[in-house]
């Protein structure tokens, strides 16, 4: 064990950095006693770089070690409101004033002035080089004379881990830390205190000696902390003094350790019942006389939560052939909820073990096995691992495999429980009600409808009623002539037309229907209410003829066409209509309500015939109700658009400079709506992290990857936002795919090694699976073979692909600009050409750019499968493609 020690020691040597401080200037001239002002106010630091925010950053810590200087400590936050009041009274920025109108104002006798004026950060692991500079002067304010004047560097050329003083507590501390920040504050750091150890001070003020702090750090960044969750601080500074630390005015006075000379750390641990936010620490170092120094850690605030989500209530288990579905009321007062553990056990007091962690309110089991009966249990978890209570415990088992069979004319009510299969067309005559109980599930054979001309009811209660295929073909569907329906949560898949009402009453609720030629048909002056439904993957969704229904609270979504209205009467309100190729195409005009379209642009809304007066702004539910808007630049043409758009950039990179990232971020906006980028994409998610609105910044790096997912940059900048919040899985999908993009990106390449754990498998490019079972067991569209339809616009590369392999394939289609236009890339769609037209373009947006489409790992089901591209360019030009993916494996 000492060999292996001193041979880590050995190492760590080795790779510790080359550290180089350089000095300019003359030097500090000697100053007069009397010219020393007695308080000083460190006014804003002047960003002269390009890294957002490290004026800031500099001014904080320079303030940190400046509290141990000879003068009287004056805080940051009372400078910067006196500064602020100044401004808003003067009408001028601070840097205008002279210093004696500055210095009288805001009642101080010394004023420091500071600008950043170099930084170099090349974060690689293997090799990194870091370097700041700055410059400082302090001005006398009661004279207006320059006393000083300082500048300094500090550079660190290093080919392995950076070492300090430190380290020990760094390791301690920094296990989940951003280690590119943590390095960025020991630069900084290290600036502030070579400054310190040149900038004079008053000699009469000289008994004061406050003890020096060199740097602190946190584990804030951790957060938030829960039960049995440690709090950690280290600082270096002078070595045999009382160092305490403070979270904010939650916990005053946690002693810390000196580990060695200058070296101390503290730790507290979270109890029960303890409770904060947003609590900034604050290290104090004290001589044995009194005098004390402190430093506000600059990194984070801390969280503490120890209140435990509520138990979980109306978990309910429903046992199926092939698995035992599991469903429960999802928490609602817990806004910090991270999601539910599931656990099952063969015993209903003992044994049970985790089956997975989920962030909705239901789970399948599919690893019950036949004959054995379980007991199962839900727990919610908060974001800081509070666990509630275990709550109910419920029975599962998997259902008999023994069918009911039905066919012909049904002579009396009937009710279905369970699993059915319908052999031959099924009629319900007038008089007659046939029902499906909560978890009944029905297949039905390729020629086998179901007609209703009596009354349908279908309780789907704690489970869904289920309409499915018996095989591979689709079947008919239900039909309901001039009788009567009353539905409750029911799924119907894969049918000719899932839901054909001719002159039918009642109601339809929570109903899902997908994987259809039409969803649903309504035609007939008798109307019918359908509410809560999904209509989704079909190649029409709604069809509405001559009818006066009312069709509210639904998804309409991912269909070819969304809705087609021929003398609609009705009402089409309150739903969630988009992500189709045509959202709504009517023949004559009709009253629209208000519903949300994927946008509150009409020009963007895809609709045909028909325009709404009111739309939400958002998914429902959630949404406002908005006027709808036109794109003001809708009717620009390509030249008009990116002048505009240059306009905007250099606008928007002005306010960006100047640290006014409200207005910066508005304009960064309003160019997407232009001509979007991935630059302003970045831009954009950076504004809103210097806000701190995080959450914002990673919505805009995913939407950025999706429409530009070749750009290694948004990737990576993904990823590291995603790992400085704790999400690791989202952080190793980003890095991993910013270094297939960018295999020299040293950066991306050590952070992801620290977030793969050594037991871990090797990162792999994601994968994605083109088309499910069940999709790629669908036979092809009627027309076969390989056809290229007429290119108008970009020339598309894709040929017909052999896979004899059970490996993962990769697909390439490369976007080849004809006159010089490129790709629009918001155009493409990519289809499976089934029976039922299969809308692939969500699942492949997110490796598609403007040069096409890539995909490294590619999962397809047995058998032969073809495929249709389309793909404008900027003037609307279109240009489609077939192709044949045909997998056939070898034995």
């Amino acid at each position: 064990m000492k060999r292996l020690l001193l041979v880590c020691l050995f190492l760590l040597t080795a790779c510790a950095p080359t550290l180089k401080v350089e000095q300019y200037g003359q030097g500090i001239q000697e100053i007069r006693e009397d010219e020393f002002p007695r308080q000083v106010a460190i006014l804003p630091f002047v960003n002269e770089t390009a890294e957002p925010g490290l004026d800031a950053m500099v001014r904080r810590n320079f303030a940190n070690h400046f509290s141990s200087k000879n003068y009287v400590d004056v805080k940051l936050p009372v400078i910067d409101e006196k500064l602020v009041r100044l401004e808003k009274s003067s009408g001028k920025i601070v840097r205008e004033l002279p210093a004696l109108e500055l210095s009288a104002a805001i009642g101080i006798d010394g004023l420091l002035y500071g600008k950043v004026t170099d930084y170099i950060f090349v974060y690689a692991g293997v090799y990194s080089q870091l370097g700041i500079e700055a410059e400082v002067w302090l001005v006398n304010g009661k004279t207006g004379k320059e006393l000083f004047r300082q500048r300094e560097s500090v550079r660190y050329h290093e080919g392995g881990i950076p070492t300090s003083p430190l380290a020990a507590v760094v390791t301690a501390v920094s296990t989940a830390m951003n280690l590119r920040e943590i390095q960025k504050v020991r630069l900084v750091n290290e600036l502030a205190y070579k400054f310190m150890g040149k900038l004079p001070s008053p000699r009469t003020m000289s008994a004061e000696n406050r003890p020096q702090i060199r740097e602190v750090l946190t584990n804030a960044g951790e957060g938030p902390f829960g039960p049995r969750r440690v709090i950690k601080a280290g600082m270096q500074g002078d070595p045999g003094l009382v160092a305490t630390f403070d979270i904010g005015s939650f916990k005053r006075g946690v002693p810390m350790k000196e580990l060695q000379p200058g070296i101390y750390s503290g730790e507290y641990a979270v109890l029960p019942g303890d409770g904060c936010r947003d609590m900034p620490v604050t290290v104090t170092l004290t001589r044995p006389g009194g005098l004390e120094s402190q430093w506000l850690d600059p990194t984070g605030y801390i969280t503490i939560d120890t209140i435990a989500p509520p138990a979980v209530s109306g978990v309910k288990a429903k046992g199926k052939v092939d698995a035992v579905e599991l469903v429960w009321q999802a928490v609602q007062s817990s806004p910090d909820l991270k999601g539910y553990r599931v656990q099952r056990s063969e015993s209903p007091l003992s044994g049970y073990r985790e089956l997975t962690f989920t962030e909705q309110a239901l789970f399948s089991d599919s690893t019950a096995q036949v004959g054995t009966q379980y007991f199962y249990r839900v727990i919610a978890v908060d974001r800081a691992g509070n666990d509630s209570e275990t709550g109910e415990t419920v029975r599962g088992a998997l259902a008999s495999a023994q069918p009911r069979q039905l066919s012909g004319e049904l002579t009396a009510d009937t009710v279905i429980d369970g699993e059915a299969q319908v052999t031959t067309p099924l009629l319900v005559p007038r008089g007659v009600t046939l029902t499906f109980a909560s978890g009944a599930r029905t297949r039905f054979a390729d020629n086998a409808g179901l007609t209703i001309l009596g009354k349908l009811v279908a309780h789907g209660g704690d489970a869904t009623v289920e309409f499915v295929p018996a095989g591979k073909e689709i079947w008919p569907g239900i039909t309901v002539d001039g009788g009567q329906v009353a539905v409750n949560r029911l799924r119907i898949t894969r049918a000719s037309t899932g839901f054909d009402l001719k002159n039918a009453e009642g109601s339809i609720g929570d109903a899902i229907i997908s994987g259809c030629r039409i969803g649903m048909a309504l035609t007939g002056v008798t109307p019918v209410t359908v509410s809560g439904t999904t209509v989704s993957g079909n190649d029409t969704g709604l069809s509405l003829t001559r009818t006066a229904s009312r069709f509210s609270g639904g998804n309409i979504i991912q269909n070819r066409t969304g809705i087609i209205a021929d003398s609609f009467s009705g009402e089409l309100l309150d739903n969630n209509i988009l992500d189709n190729e045509v959202n709504i195409s009517a023949k004559q005009p009709f009253t629209l309500g208000p519903n949300w379209f994927g946008t509150t642009n009409i020009e963007d809304m895809k609709l045909s015939g028909v325009a709404p007066l009111k739309v939400y702004d958002a998914l429902l539910p959630g949404g406002k109700l908005v006027e709808p808007v036109r794109n003001p630049y809708a009717g620009l043409n390509r030249d008009e658009r990116l002048k505009k758009s240059a306009e905007l950039m250099i606008e928007a990179g002005g306010y960006f400079r100047q640290r006014n990232f409200g207005k910066a971020a508005s304009l960064f906006a309003e160019q997407l709506k232009v001509v979007p980028t991935a630059d302003t994409y970045y831009y954009l998610s950076l504004c809103h992290q210097e806000m701190k609105e995080k959450e914002r910044s990673l919505a805009i790096l995913r939407e950025g990857t999706g429409k530009f997912s070749q750009d290694a940059l948004l990737w990576k900048s993904l990823g590291m936002l995603a790992c400085e919040k704790g999400d690791e899985a989202t952080a190793r999908s980003a890095l991993t795919e910013a270094l297939r993009l960018s295999p020299d990106d040293r950066q991306a390449r050590f952070v992801l090694d620290r977030l793969v754990k050594p037991s871990d498998d090797p990162p792999t490019a994601p994968s994605l699976q083109l088309l499910t079972d069940e999709e790629a067991a669908l036979p092809n569209s009627r027309k076969a073979g390989f056809t290229e339809l007429p290119a108008e616009g970009p020339e598309i590369s894709a040929d017909n692909v052999e896979i004899t392999d059970r490996k993962p394939f990769r697909l390439a289609i490369s976007f080849k600009p004809k006159a010089g236009e490129g790709a629009d890339i918001s155009s493409l769609r990519v289809t499976g050409l089934k029976v039922t037209p299969i809308d692939l373009t969500p699942r492949i947006k997110p490796f598609v750019s403007e040069a096409g489409l890539f995909i490294r790992n590619v999962i397809l089901p047995e058998g032969q499968h073809r495929f249709r591209v389309s793909i404008a360019d900027y003037r609307g030009r279109l240009s489609e493609k077939e192709f044949v993916i045909n997998v056939k494996y070898s034995f």
